[in-house]
């Protein structure tokens, strides 16, 4: 893997490789809390849209 210099961007194109750098240069610029934000955001989309479905049922739904 390309190992990247973390106070500089990444190139946006090219290898599989400098997609990773970019990816993981991107992350680690985000604070937990904007982690933990994006992550509810993605799932909520995914359970509103049908991809995924919640692992436990809502209260609304009778259990059996």
């Amino acid at each position: 893997m390309t190992t990247f210099d973390p106070d500089r961007e990444p190139s946006a194109w090219g290898t599989f490789d400098d997609a990773e750098a970019l990816r993981r240069w991107s992350f680690e610029r985000r604070t937990p809390e904007q982690r933990l934000a994006w992550l509810k955001a993605a799932l909520e989309l995914a359970y509103e849209s049908g991809a995924m479905k919640p692992r436990r049922p809502s209260r609304d739904e009778p259990r059996g």
